[in-house]
Order: C-alpha cells, then structure tokens, then sequence
C-alpha cells in the first residue's frame, strides 16, 4: 500500500486591515514599552509613590496588550496528514508553532463541508466541544465530528481538495465532498 501524506499551511487572507493593526501594534509596543521603563527607572531612583507605580502598571500592561496583539495578527495552521493519522498545529508570528490536536480519520463519524445540513444542528448540540481551526470565513470550511478524550467533538477548519480527498481514501463512507472535490 502506498504512503499517503500531505503537509499544508491556512494563512489568513489579508485584508488590509490585519496590516494596519500589524503595524499600529508594533508602535504602541515601543511607545507603551518605552514609558513603561521610564516609569520603572523613576521607580528605581527613589520615586515610590501612586502615579509611579500605577504607571508601571498600565503601561506595562498597555505593552503586553499590544504585543499579544501583534503576534495574533500572524497566525497559520499547519495541517498534517499521514496514513490516517491528522495533526493540527498553530504557529504563530512564525516563531513559536503550539500542538493542538492528533487523530485517526477512521474515528470520525462525519467530515463534510458546513453547507452541510447537518452541520448547523451538530453546533447546536448540547455538550459538544467545538475546536475552531481555520482563519478565513465563507467557502471551503468543513467541519467533523468525532470523539476525542472521550467527549464528542466538532472540528470546523478548512482543508484543500487534495487533503479532503485523501480522509475519503481512509475513511470513504463518512467523508462527504461539496462536489468539486474528486472520489
């Protein structure tokens, strides 16, 4: 039997809006960072009273905002597929990549594309844990549904053709296609 193994990254698609917070992120980490020193040097030079210190808190925290702001503005999912097993991990600001989850697509009971009928009624049920790994909204989501640490589970994310065809070669029965996707 041949190796089936697929490697593929979902990029958010830029709008132009995730640039300007990029960038407006980036400057308010300097200048809240660099008021946040200033206020720790007049802290550490004898300054100790309530606007020093609550300056140091709301700067620092001002800083740390913006930089988690700016790291969520550049994040990818990395999807991995190999002989039935599919991983998922996030990689974010191209720097740190954070294992998310790892299954067999023989566990699942249903992967089809969330124009699906039965996908609205599957988010709606009660006690399902939902895993969101996708970027982009609209066309090319799919969701599945399957069982994981023992609780019921839907995963929404957004595979290319390629990939959903090879879960249907390892799982033919429970993959459903939107139709453009060959058997």
């Amino acid at each position: 039997m041949m190796d089936l193994f697929r490697e593929e990254s979902v990029h958010k698609v830029d709008t132009g809006l995730n640039t300007l917070v990029f960038i407006l992120a980036w400057i308010g980490l300097i200048l809240f960072g660099f008021l946040a020193l200033s206020m720790l040097m007049a802290l550490f030079s004898g300054s100790l009273n309530a606007v020093t210190i609550g300056g140091l808190i709301v700067f620092g925290g001002l800083t740390y905002l913006c930089y988690v702001l700016r790291n969520n503005q550049k994040i990818e999912y990395d999807y991995t597929f190999t002989n039935g097993t599919f991983d998922i991990a996030k990689v974010i600001n191209n720097t740190r990549r954070k294992k998310l989850l790892s299954t067999e697509i023989k566990e699942f009971e249903i992967i089809a594309p969330t124009s699906d009928e039965g996908f609205q009624r599957m988010l709606q049920h009660p006690g399902i844990k939902k895993y969101n790994y996708f970027l982009n909204r609209g066309g090319g989501l799919y969701y599945g549904i399957f069982t994981h640490d023992g609780q019921k589970s839907i995963l929404i994310f957004e595979p290319s053709d390629e990939l959903v065809r090879m879960f249907k070669l390892v799982n033919p029965r429970n993959v459903k296609t939107d139709g453009n996707v060959l058997p």
